[in-house]
């Protein structure tokens, strides 16, 4: 069948192609009888206006952006996998398509005029960023120029912009860690790190620190190690706190849970018994923690909550709705089995 364009649709309803415009885009000044014979007509020959002239006109594409920065290793387990599907089933709820991109890092020029140019041109009503720094210009750039941006992990106090969507994970879940611990005991207690570009992993690394100065647990410098977010960094970590650490602690926090699976690679690999010699804890909720063996405890966040919250106020200011610019997720403990009670 030929496909049907306006003018035939004008023709067939008796009306100008300028009248059909109108009835498409939703214009109030058509009379309801013309109105309702442009769309009998509409309706019987399946005319769908082009996303084009639609833009042209003014409307919106119905297209979020995703963008996932990767900083250099295409990080895809379980649970960075599940925040695409979060995303992408929340934009669908929501009546939006997804445009998805993975970019290596927001340094590099090419990656930056890419994300730019698809904003620019209009492709997308917004984007959602995730992995991006606490600290990142293009982000800035792109909320200067009016852009609709919603960030996972993202917040600044001082700025408060309608244009600006941050979720993040509540601030204080590193306290509780600490606290959870010394509860159990513990006062002879590592620190594996996450990134400390990453706006959780600062918030979570003070928040352990924090807590360690208020029930007065000494911080030995060999025993505070920095890894990132993947399991490899959390392995890592942990061989090198085993190499360079004089006696072993009693218990390891640890700043994420894909790096608390490390943790747990490795002194398994050196014949460390979970938790009879060391008891370790992670923050997050990775998917893998319920079969890790001990299972993994863990301050546990509702992942499909917190993008919920991003792209529905996301879309919220796409459209002009009045919506709160961020929102902190709180967390809860997942008792298992890789802690144990002493002394």
């Amino acid at each position: 069948m030929k496909k049907i364009n306006s003018t035939e649709i004008a023709r067939l309803a008796g009306v100008s192609r300028s009248t059909v415009s109108r009835v498409v885009n939703g214009y109030s000044n058509v009379p309801d009888s013309t109105r309702e014979r442009v769309m009998k007509v509409i309706a019987e020959h399946e005319y769908y206006p082009l996303l084009s002239g639609q833009l042209l006109a003014g409307k919106r594409s119905g297209t979020l952006g995703f963008f996932w920065v990767s900083n250099g290793t295409i990080h895809c387990d379980m649970l960075s996998s599940s925040f695409f599907v979060y995303v992408t089933e929340n934009a669908a709820n929501n009546g939006y398509l997804l445009l998805s991109g993975i970019l290596p890092n927001f340094t590099d020029e090419i990656n930056r005029n890419w994300v730019k140019r698809i904003f620019m041109q209009e492709r997308i009503d917004g984007g959602i960023f995730v992995g991006a720094s606490n600290n990142s210009p293009l982000i800035d750039e792109l909320v200067a120029k009016g852009k609709i941006v919603g960030v996972f992990d993202y917040h600044h106090p001082d700025v408060n912009v309608s244009n600006l969507i941050t979720v993040n994970f509540e601030n204080d879940t590193g306290a509780k860690v600490i606290d959870y611990l010394v509860g159990l005991g513990h006062k002879k207690i590592a620190i594996i790190d996450g990134n400390m570009n990453n706006y959780s992993s600062l918030k979570r690394h003070e928040g352990f620190i924090s807590s360690m100065q208020r029930h007065n647990i000494p911080l030995h410098r060999g025993w505070m190690i920095y890894a990132d977010v993947t399991e490899q960094s959390g392995y890592i970590a942990c061989k090198e706190l085993m190499a360079s650490a004089k006696e072993l602690p009693t218990a390891i926090a640890v700043n994420n849970d894909s790096c608390a699976l490390g943790v747990c690679a490795a002194l398994d690999e050196a014949g460390i018994s979970i938790p009879q010699q060391i008891s370790v804890i992670g923050i997050d909720g990775h998917p893998r923690g319920r079969y890790q063996a001990p299972p993994l405890t863990t301050f546990e966040f509702d992942f499909n909550a917190l993008f919920r919250s991003l792209v529905s106020r996301t879309i919220a200011a796409i459209e002009k709705e009045p919506v709160e610019t961020t929102e902190f997720i709180p967390s809860k403990l997942t008792e298992r089995c890789s802690c144990r009670r002493i002394g």
